[in-house]
């Protein structure tokens, strides 16, 4: 057979094995897929869409609940033909509840008809850029005024949309092509109705140009879907219901009714939070996925806790697990890597789920059970989510790490629902800000210590040294300082003040030591050139000379530590980069009381949660290799500038006892950190670069004046003390023992006689 025979007919049978496995597929759903309405006659094939995940599409496995207590739960009836009901959707979009006004709402929310979801969140007091938050503050001083010309409100595309409904392509197995799907927030998924999956997200349009959704409204904020059998009988009727509780808090109220005469048994699976939007001055991205729990709901009922380890996922921790997931076959591990919760960790310490959320820099989406709050704040109900979600699994939408999306599913516990029966799966969702004064006061968020969402703490190595009592310390320090300066950058100037006043005698002592420890080597150096002579091949010998020849001289290697204070200034840095990044106080905060923003509206140092933006702002950050640049800033140069001049003070002397080698690479490394720490600083909060070029410019003044102390002090090392003898009488008696002993045990002197 000559090749490109074989090549056609490689091609014939892999086309015609994949017409099969495709054909096979589309006649396996066809009963399960909801039959449309009766539309015009056409050839357009209809498009019916619903959004994939990499997570198993399955129910959990685990015993029904609602059942009778004690009696065995029995196999339900398949409902062959089961589907949801179509209905026209008007052109208009559905009405929505809150405001654009904060003074009567705290957000805005927008609906879809596709899963009866949230289409956009929008926080009404919020804007995404500086500028805009200054806009939108002097509109709203200027209203509160009666200012007959209040200035305009920022234009509406600035407005902080917490989240929106995701378009992403997927592929639609009805038609065998790759669609758009739009994927909104919080919507319903799929119901398991005696063992079938019925999906509540798909959609279509028809020839006419009629758009069909398995989802009516009834209400603003209000939906109903109704399921059928193979007979279009009804079988549940499924109602979602959305109410403003307080500023930033969401209920749904769901609810599915049994419309048959037997039991059925269901599984609600719902899309919960998902990944957030990046933060445009963000310096990396921080999004996660935060747990709160409950330790043992029968022994603390009201001990809710949020752990910052085993129950923290980064972002990129899922999407890494969800990357191996696709790559893997073994069934264990593949629920093991699409399993946010139980996690293993929470099951193995008897952990029960309180809420569950999604975060970014500054806001967060969470779920959590509704509890009663009575008019005097006293909340009631119980605080476990586990009655309506019982396992979360994490899915991805795209190909393109740019693109990617990662969204939850929520599945509930099998429920039991009598005939005529109903039963709920209301959830509460908070969408908002990371703000303590909300979190941690308002109810019922306080109830469920929801402020355990706001955490001040950077990833990887960084982790271990960002303490969070001292990033919290930090932070209640310079709140009490903005209290009484009115200015944020004000208050970090005092803050490195604070500091280097605590640290200015260990700063002293160091450098006192840093200059008499240099005094010794350069007096040693001629010595030590005869050992290295001497010793040309045996560095081991040389290593101990050196040694022995310092202990004589009184040279200590610790006196070296001269860069100690600096050091210990390092988890500060740290704790404070972290609470700079993540304090939602600081969000578009300007320095030094907007002084800067008055000529012109010149941005430097216009948001010190972001970079300085001393000479340019980009209209679009773009990633250029390991920066985020938003524009040209100007305090991490000064900071290398810093950097250069307080070398020149506080670096250690060159060692005699270096090698040319070591010298050489001494200066590497000085070069280096000029060059390179301001690089990694490039796009930091302005906060942090503010608060380390004051310091090191402080560092510089203190190093001069110590340095004029040390000019009047004998830099000599002091001599060592002679033995104290003992005071004990019986110790003194052994020791002229030993000496008497060791004087007989010397020969006599020999004696010569002169020759005559």
């Amino acid at each position: 057979m000559n090749p490109p025979l074989r090549r056609f007919l490689i091609t014939v049978v892999v086309l015609g094995l994949a017409f099969g496995v495709l054909l096979v597929t589309m006649l396996s759903q066809k009963r399960q897929a909801a039959a449309p309405p009766p539309a015009p006659a056409s050839d357009q094939a209809v498009t019916a869409s619903e959004t994939p995940t990499q997570a198993p599409a399955e129910a959990p496995a685990q015993a029904p609940a609602g059942s009778p207590a004690g009696s065995p739960a029995e196999t339900p009836t398949p409902l062959p033909g089961l589907h949801a009901e179509w209905v026209a959707v008007r052109d208009t979009p559905p009405a929505t509840l809150g405001s654009l006004d904060p003074g009567q709402a705290g957000m805005f929310l927008e609906f879809s008809t596709t899963g009866a979801g949230l289409e956009r969140i929008i926080l009404s007091e919020y804007w995404l850029t500086a500028p805009q938050s200054r806009q939108a503050r002097a509109h709203a001083v200027a209203i509160a005024a009666n200012d007959p010309n209040p200035p305009p409100l920022p234009d509406p595309s600035g407005r902080y949309v917490l989240q929106a409904a995701q378009s992403v392509p997927v592929f639609d197995t009805a038609t065998a092509q790759w669609v758009t799907v739009s994927v909104p927030q919080m919507a319903a998924y799929a119901i398991v109705v005696n063992g079938v999956q019925v999906s509540l997200v798909k959609q279509y349009t028809d020839d006419v140009g009629t758009r069909w959704a398995l989802w009516r409204e009834t209400a603003p904020g209000a939906f109903e879907s109704t399921l059928l059998d193979e007979n279009d009988r009804p079988v549940a009727r499924i109602t979602r219901h959305f109410e403003l509780g307080s500023d930033y808090d969401i209920a749904i109220r769901q609810e599915i009714t049994n419309l048959t005469t037997s039991p059925l048994e269901v599984t609600w699976i719902q899309y919960g939070p998902g990944d957030l939007i990046v933060d445009r001055a963000r310096y990396m991205d921080r999004r996660r996925f935060r747990f709160g729990y409950l330790p043992d709901a029968a022994l603390f009922p009201d001990l809710i806790a949020s752990d910052d380890g085993d129950m923290l996922f980064e972002r990129q921790k899922v999407l890494k697990h969800l990357k191996k997931a696709a790559k893997t076959t073994d069934p264990q591990r593949l629920r093991e890597l699409t399993t946010l919760w139980p996690d293993p960790a929470g099951v193995n310490a008897g952990y029960e789920l309180s809420w569950f959320a999604a975060t970014n820099r500054y806001f967060a989406l969470a779920v959590h059970p509704l509890l009663d709050v009575s008019a005097t704040g006293s909340v009631s109900g119980s605080r476990s989510l586990a009655v309506e979600v019982s396992e979360i699994r994490p899915g991805l939408i795209g190909d393109v790490a740019a693109t990617q999306v990662i969204f939850t599913h929520l599945y509930s516990p099998p429920r039991t629902i009598e005939a005529g029966g109903a039963t709920s799966f209301d959830l509460g969702v908070y969408a908002g800000p990371l703000r303590r004064d909300v979190l941690a006061f308002q109810q019922p968020l306080a109830a469920l210590q929801m402020s355990g969402l706001i955490l001040y703490q950077m990833s990887a190595m960084c982790a271990i040294c960002t303490f969070q009592w001292l990033a919290i310390g930090l932070l209640k320090f310079l709140s009490i300082v903005d209290v009484v300066t009115g200015d944020w950058g004000v208050s970090i100037i005092l803050l490195v003040l604070l500091v280097r006043t605590l640290l200015h005698p260990l700063t002293k002592r160091a450098q006192i030591s840093l200059q008499r420890f240099g005094k010794v080597m350069s007096d040693l150096k001629p010595e030590i050139e005869k050992l290295q002579k001497k010793y040309p091949d045996d560095s081991r010998k040389l290593q101990q000379e050196q040694m022995k020849l310092m202990r004589e001289r009184g040279a200590n290697p610790l006196q070296m530590l001269g860069c100690l204070p600096m050091l210990l200034q390092t988890p500060i840095w740290i704790a404070l980069y972290a609470m700079l990044y993540f304090a939602f106080e600081l969000r578009h905060e300007p320095a030094f009381w907007g002084f800067f923003q008055l000529f012109w509206g010149w941005e430097f140092l216009g948001d010190l949660s972001a970079a300085d933006h001393c000479f340019w702002v980009f209209q679009k950050p773009f990633k250029f290799l390991m920066w985020n640049m938003t524009g040209i800033n100007l305090l991490p140069l000064l900071l290398g500038v810093v950097f250069y001049i307080q070398q020149k003070y506080m670096s250690p002397p060159p060692s005699a006892a270096m090698t040319s080698e070591q010298a050489q690479q001494q200066k590497i490394m000085k070069i280096m950190m000029v060059v390179m720490f301001p690089l990694m600083l490039y796009s930091a909060p302005s906060g942090l670069c503010l608060y380390i070029c004051t310091s090191s410019f402080v560092g510089i003044i203190e190093s001069k004046y110590v340095r004029a102390h040390i000019k009047a002090l004998d830099l000599n090392p002091p001599k060592p003390k002679p033995k104290k003898k003992s005071k004990d009488i019986h110790s003194r008696a052994y020791a002229s023992a030993m000496e008497r002993a060791k004087q007989k045990r010397k020969p006599p002197p020999r004696t010569y006689k002169k020759r005559k």
